[in-house]
């Protein structure tokens, strides 16, 4: 009798501590994905944020182009040449050109920037998800791996014949 008692309290720790285990997995799979999804928004805010950065940048630029220019007109008028032919209106054009190349180059490095927190974020994500998946698979193996346990035990009880020796 106390043989059966102490047969069916291994089982029932077994069957317990299987259960525990699984529980720890799915638990540590769901805050994994938790904390995944907590960074991945946070990436994703931060691309937003770049491109509002990189815009702001962006209308500097025009500006200051727009002040090189007008600063160009003003010293080609106060030498006294007409700021309207000839060399006068090729620097202004020179200007005009490069602070538009550099204002959309701003712009692009801000939009180049977000995409790369955006595919950051997708990818911490993802992991997240393969995480809890991956809990959830542990999980399955150790209530599996306990079962097998209580299994073997039983019919090591039930038929001590089959027990090893060695």
């Amino acid at each position: 009798m106390a043989a059966d008692a102490l047969m069916g309290g291994a089982l029932g720790a077994t069957g317990l501590g299987s259960l525990l285990s699984a529980g720890g997995s799915i638990a540590g799979g769901n805050a994994a994905l938790n904390s995944a999804k907590f960074t991945a928004a946070q990436l994703n805010e931060n691309a937003a944020g770049a491109i509002a950065s990189a815009q702001r940048t962006m209308l500097d630029t025009q500006q200051k182009t727009r002040l090189a220019a007008s600063t160009a007109i003003a010293r080609a008028g106060g030498s006294g040449v007409n700021a309207g032919v000839g060399s006068p209106v090729q620097d202004v054009g020179s200007i005009a050109r490069r602070g538009s190349y550099l204002a959309a180059m701003d712009l692009w490095s801000g939009r180049n920037t977000a995409t790369g927190l955006e595919n950051q974020a997708a990818g911490v994500l993802y992991s997240g998800e393969a995480a809890e998946e991956g809990s959830e698979l542990s999980a399955a193996g150790t209530i599996a791996g306990g079962a097998g346990s209580m299994l073997m035990m039983g019919g090591r009880f039930a038929y001590p014949q089959l027990r090893q020796f060695g």
